[in-house]
């Protein structure tokens, strides 16, 4: 059975009298296949009558109480109940399996134990023609009229009306899936519900998912959400990831999320938007590992314990001189494998291999691919060291937008 068979469908009392027509069917969001709890009726004196299953004898294209109108106790609406033709039919919902945004066209319920039990929702072009009585045509349209069900424990409903459908906002299933994946479903959705998704997740996980779509959709969304919210997931993102986004939006708005991010936060995205955006300067993270040389391996990796708290990769530990010059570079590997009372500056790799903060992104990205790095040192005047071009990075600048989502995050 589907609920378009019993939608607009007569009513009658428990002595058989007609007392209205089906408007709508409410269940619960708690359960991964919920039961009707209760039936909405338009009555025939033009009032509406909210009747808990336990009144129901059955439900179809003749819905049959047990008992009259009068005798019944209304049925109260809860926080957690959704009403299936209201909220759910001709909504967009989330394909949790196959990371897809679909439109439902019916809904398929089942009768089992004296329950009516919701089985998924149809999201077939099939189940439209059939809703709208159109079956008849589906054959020259060369349309299959199999079944396009996804079981309701896999979907996510959405929907603009948020006052209604809180009970999805915290979208557990969601929540489960990788940053690339929700990536995916935000993009095939308009601004609210992508606003609605981003909000559900927590900073880091929402930072995640924001990196995975491209720099406009990006100032798309944070532009459409409250500005504080906005500031807690860019202070989340990487330095260089942040600074194209707020350069991707309008100067008013970009300054205002500025001012409400951490103090270190926004300074490094003020010093890597200065830069033009085709440099080393403008694609470079100020997210990185120094040290300096006159230190001992076992003074280091204490060191590098606190830094990792701060820095998310860390490809190479770059080693500084006092007056901030680059000295040279040391590998995790090398720094593991020497021991703890060995000086810096004697394991250290020279000359190192770097770029010019204003160097053209395609040269950085070549010298990258030539000399097989993972991350590229970016200098300034008198070779001191300002940040780093990652091959994510690179990657980003050589790959076509449609590959860059084949390739692993952590080369990209």
């Amino acid at each position: 059975m589907y609920l378009s068979e019993i939608i607009k469908k007569p009513v009658f009392d428990g002595a058989g009298k007609k007392i209205g027509r089906l408007k709508d069917a409410i269940v619960s969001s708690e359960v991964s296949y919920p039961i009707i709890k209760a039936i909405i009726v338009d009555k025939v004196d033009k009032k509406t009558i909210t009747i808990p299953y336990n009144y129901i004898d059955s439900i179809g294209r003749e819905t049959k109480l047990k008992t009259s109108p009068d005798e019944i106790m209304e049925y109260k609406i809860q926080n957690l109940d959704i009403r299936l033709w209201e909220d759910v039919l001709d909504r967009q919902v989330v394909d949790i399996e196959d990371k897809k945004v679909r439109r439902v066209n019916d809904i398929k319920i089942s009768r089992s134990h004296g329950y009516y039990h919701i089985i998924g929702v149809d999201i077939g072009f099939y189940g439209i023609l059939k809703r709208l009585g159109l079956e008849s045509i589906a054959k020259p349209m060369r349309v299959k009229s199999n079944e396009n069900i996804i079981a309701w424990a896999d979907i996510d409903t959405l929907n603009q009306d948020y006052s209604k459908l809180k009970l999805k906002v915290p979208k557990q299933n969601i929540k489960k899936l990788h940053p690339a994946d929700i990536a995916e479903i935000v993009d095939q959705l308009g601004l609210n519900e992508s606003i609605n998704i981003l909000n559900s997740l927590d900073d880091e996980a929402a930072a995640d998912t924001l990196e995975e779509v491209s720099p406009e959709r990006q100032a798309y969304l944070l532009e459409g959400m409250d500005s504080q919210r906005a500031a807690e997931i860019l202070d989340e993102m990487d330095p260089d990831d942040a600074a194209d986004v707020l350069g991707n939006l309008p100067e008013e708005k970009a300054e205002e999320l500025l001012g409400l991010l951490e103090p270190k936060e926004s300074k490094d995205i003020r010093i890597l938007l200065k830069y033009p955006e085709n440099t080393a300067g403008g694609i470079m993270t100020t997210e990185y590992a120094y040290i300096e040389q006159d230190l001992t391996v076992g003074e280091v990796m204490k060191q590098l314990r606190e830094i990792a708290k701060d820095v998310e990769t860390i490809y190479y530990v770059y080693v500084i001189s006092k007056d901030g010059e680059l000295t040279g570079v040391i590998s995790l590997r090398d720094i593991l494998l020497t021991d703890d009372d060995k000086k810096i500056s004697e394991i250290m790799h020279t000359p190192v291999i770097t770029v010019d903060i204003l160097e053209e992104e395609e040269e950085v990205a070549q010298k990258i691919a030539k000399y097989n790095l993972l991350a590229l040192p970016v200098v300034e005047d008198e070779n001191r060291l300002k940040g780093i071009v990652t091959v994510d990075d690179a990657i980003d600048i050589v790959l076509p937008v449609a590959w860059k989502k084949r390739v692993p995050r952590m080369f990209r």
